[in-house]
């Protein structure tokens, strides 16, 4: 009992490196989800505008802008057709670690395409 003074702060310092880690991979994980949120709310935007102005000669340009104004640097793929518009997105994400880790990037692909039937639009995520 005399010698135990030192024991809770050595227990401290070797359990605060893991309870820092597991707090930065939930970090990390909440930012891909708020950024794989953003990307989903902009390829919506995006087909519907596409539908709302597919007679337009500039609507895939049109698209192109407003997918590259809402998520900045992004690699899309935007194929329109008689009743559909697809649209493919890759979007590289930083993550909060790649010092640690070499220059590691999250990679979000999705992809999702509208379709007019009956008079109503359905937007499908494949």
């Amino acid at each position: 009992m005399k010698n135990s003074k030192g024991q809770t702060l050595v227990l401290f310092v070797l359990l605060l490196p893991v309870l820092l880690l597991v707090l930065g991979f939930l970090i990390e994980f909440g930012l891909l989800q708020i950024e794989k949120r953003k990307i989903e709310n902009t390829i919506n935007n995006a087909l519907t505008y596409g539908m709302e102005h597919k007679e337009e000669e500039t609507v895939k340009q049109d698209i192109h802008k407003l997918l590259i104004l809402n998520l900045k640097t992004v690699e899309d793929e935007i194929i329109i057709e008689e009743n559909t518009i697809t649209i493919q997105i890759t979007k590289k994400v930083k993550s909060i670690f790649q010092n640690f880790f070499s220059n590691q990037q999250n990679i979000i692909k999705m992809k999702k395409r509208i379709n007019v039937e009956n008079g109503k639009h359905y937007i499908i995520k494949e």
